[in-house]
């Protein structure tokens, strides 16, 4: 008789819950993609490295945890220490650029290592997204590059923000329920980077006001909790629904004494 344990771990702003089947002599045995979709999956040769990407669904536009599962492309052991670099690519016709990531401190937890790519943009007409993984093999001390296509697919209703501030300072936003949108009150978390020198930066002086607002009835709702700072450009608050229907998340942000207007996405509650 198989049981199952569940393990939930801390990253980046986001929880992921990973179960584990237990078979009935208590020795675990790991399924570390259970409840998991494959996106891709590509060889670092030069560090003897299979990498596959797993998420909870398709890749889209907006803030998408991914785990890696890297493995030893001879014997199929798990690396479970690996430094990672990810450097996702939009490539388009006259210009090409990246996007926001996370990755782990370069131990894998329960055999995957948690990351997080803030996609700008979807694939399409525009221009079409690529992967690469470089990663260090601390079991074989080797290094290697793996080159993943991959597709990103629009939402509707979007799940990121990307804008200028009236001084010309960029944003890209997002957001994220790590528990799912159900009708009461939702944990819910903002994620927001902006760019220095060229490099994505977590924002981490944002001040959120949070109005949640169902256009079609012409109300909100009580007891929301305004989006506070925690880390890693990641803000967690609370977001009450009171039914199920069309919502919308309306964001005031002020970055220091800088107003940046109000964002607003729109979502459905089930």
């Amino acid at each position: 008789m198989n049981a199952s344990i569940i393990k939930t771990i801390f990253f980046g702003g986001f929880i992921a819950t990973l179960l584990f089947a237990c078979s009935s002599d208590d020795e675990p045995s790991i399924n570390p993609t259970e409840g998991l979709t494959k996106i891709s999956e590509a060889y670092a040769n030069g560090a003897a490295a299979k990498i596959e990407i797993w998420a909870a669904e398709e890749l889209f536009a907006g803030y998408n945890p991914i785990y890696l599962f890297i493995t030893d492309s001879v014997t199929g052991e798990a690396i479970t220490e690996a430094e990672i670099t990810l450097s996702p690519l939009m490539t388009m016709a006259t210009m090409s650029h990246s996007c926001p990531v996370e990755v782990t401190d370069g131990k894998a937890v329960n055999d995957l290592f948690p990351a997080a790519i803030l996609f700008s943009m979807a694939s399409g007409e525009m221009g079409s997204w690529s992967l690469e993984a470089h990663i260090h093999n601390h079991l074989k001390n080797l290094s290697g590059l793996a080159a993943f296509d991959i597709e990103i697919k629009a939402t509707t209703p979007t799940k990121v923000s990307v804008f200028q501030s009236d001084a010309g300072q960029k944003y890209f936003l997002s957001y994220m329920f790590p528990e799912g949108m159900k009708v009461g009150v939702n944990d819910f978390e903002v994620v927001a980077y902006t760019m220095k020198n060229g490099e994505f930066v977590p924002a981490q002086t944002l001040s959120i006001e949070f109005t949640p607002e169902m256009p079609a009835m012409d109300h909100g709702s009580p007891n929301n909790v305004n989006p506070a700072y925690v880390a890693s450009g990641h803000y967690k608050g609370k977001a009450n629904f009171t039914m199920t229907g069309e919502w919308r998340l309306n964001l005031a942000l002020t970055d220091g004494e800088t107003s940046l207007g109000t964002r607003s996405f729109d979502i459905v509650v089930e």
